[in-house]
């Protein structure tokens, strides 16, 4: 009996032993999350990974692989990184919790994540003697920004709006709803564009028509974050096409042929009231600026039309320049250019290769489709490194557009009517007589002059755009 009591105390410790969690060096496990990592584009994300029991990890190779990668994205041997085998776009940017080691964390740090970054990656461990890993899934998520709505025109049928948003991922979903609650979505059109970031641009146009409401609402959703954006736009009655009979349209045409016709007079009427004030004033300096400006007509301003090209080397390293350097428009990533003293720094811009010194010179500029744009002249001694104001104390005359406003780039800034978006800007310069006017080219009509000037130094042609991936195009004297 006693041996038979031994006997089963000796099986109990063995059991007890067998349980006990002893840190064996060779033996360990790898584990990370079950669930997907999200991040966001342009902040930093930890893949969580752990080696269970905490052993010296400084006599271990960690590794850090990417599916879709020949090369590491992080390795670490030998207590230190090793960054030769080491991916480029990933160089500079991950990082281990050094101070974490010690607890078997061997998690990773991405910096600025980036759309390319999504994928499942794996994080192994090797002493040797016994090696394990798990796979950690990241997906990547934009929201997006610069989101508007504008109305693009209208018809028989209705307004037609366009709704514009940019820096999306994955594919968002986009809905359009009237105010009264009815989802609009089905009869629009949607188009996404990608850009070199791996980021999407989405763009949907819908027409509407005066029901029961004039509130529109445009909703961009990205299921992934779970988060959305929207934009509402408010449209007055007076905008939407007339639906009655022909009576009421004819009644239309002869009430606005009525007002074309009184604005007509009162501002032929101006025109001269202003002509006979200057005249009876020979002190006021810029009396024959005024009178040779209002006098003109548009066969003038085009007999002194010139060709200008772009100037590579004084394009902000944001803006990519065409081939035939007529075409400019702003990228997502910064060019690899060299800083010249000519490259303007300070604001996304260029100047023509043209010098201008004296005489009379006409260019023009096709802005159809971008949203934010200056054109003009600008001094050659115009700051290039530094901020600088573009108005005329600053050696800069332009006009520009942001978003839905025209402006005067004044020393006070003056808005500029506009009745129909100008798709061509003419730029007229009157070196000799110290003038800058603006023209809409294609409705020949004025849109702004700076007068009384004394120009002393060379002149360039201006051309400045902040709206991505919008193309500025200078036309050739033969189109």
């Amino acid at each position: 009996g006693m041996v038979t009591a031994l006997m089963e105390g000796i099986n109990l410790i063995t059991l007890l032993l067998l349980w006990l969690p002893l840190p064996i060096y060779g033996k360990f496990i790898v584990t990370g999350p079950t669930d997907a990592v999200i991040a966001i584009v342009g902040e930093d994300v930890t893949l969580g990974c752990q080696v269970t029991p905490s052993l010296p990890i400084n006599n271990m190779v960690v590794r850090w692989l990417k599916a879709d990668l020949g090369s590491a994205v992080y390795m670490y041997r030998n207590g230190e990184d090793d960054t030769a085998t080491q991916d480029p776009e990933y160089r500079g940017r991950t990082q281990l919790f050094k101070n974490e080691l010690t607890k078997g964390n061997i998690s990773l740090k991405i910096k600025n994540t980036r759309v390319f970054d999504e994928g499942k990656y794996r994080c192994s461990v090797d002493d040797e003697t016994k090696f394990e890993e798990t796979v950690v899934e990241l997906k990547v998520g934009g929201l997006g920004r610069k989101h508007w709505i504008q109305i693009e025109g209208n018809n028989k049928q209705g307004i037609q709006l366009i709704c514009e948003s940019n820096g999306w991922f994955p594919k968002p979903k986009l809905m359009w709803t009237s105010a009264d609650g009815q989802n609009l979505t089905a009869q629009s059109e949607i188009n996404y564009h990608r850009d070199t970031q791996g980021l999407l641009t989405v763009q949907s146009s819908v027409t509407v028509t005066k029901d029961s409401t004039n509130s529109f609402k445009c909703l961009i959703q990205n299921n992934l974050l779970k988060k959305e954006q929207e934009a509402t736009i408010q449209i007055a009655g007076d905008f939407f096409p007339a639906v009655s009979g022909w009576l009421v349209v004819l009644c239309l045409i002869l009430g606005l042929f009525i007002i074309v016709l009184i604005l007509g007079i009162i501002w032929t009427v101006r025109k001269h009231k202003c002509i006979k004030e200057l005249e009876s004033d020979k002190s006021i300096k810029q009396y024959d600026q005024w009178k040779s400006l209002i006098e003109s007509d548009w066969a003038k301003i085009s007999e002194y039309k010139v060709n200008v090209t772009l100037d590579a080397k004084t394009a902000n390293p944001t803006l990519e320049i065409s081939q035939d350097q007529k075409n400019v428009r702003l990228i997502q990533k910064e060019r690899n250019v060299h800083d010249n003293e000519e490259r303007l720094i300070s604001w996304e811009s260029v100047l023509g290769s043209e010098k201008f010194t004296s005489g009379s010179h006409y260019w023009e500029v096709e802005v159809v489709g971008n949203r934010q744009w200056n054109v003009g002249v600008a001094m050659e001694s115009v700051e290039r490194k530094e901020d600088i104001h573009l108005v005329p104390s600053g050696k800069v005359w332009t006009i520009g557009r942001a978003d839905n406003q025209f402006q005067a780039n004044s020393e006070e800034k003056f808005d500029i009517p506009v009745y129909e978006i100008p798709k061509k800007i003419g730029v007229y310069l009157g070196y000799d007589t110290g003038t800058v006017s603006f023209y809409s080219a294609n409705t020949k009509s004025h849109l702004y002059s700076f007068t009384g000037f004394k120009f002393t130094e060379k002149l360039h042609p201006f051309f400045s755009t902040a709206h991505c991936n919008k193309w500025l195009r200078i036309w050739s004297v033969q189109d």
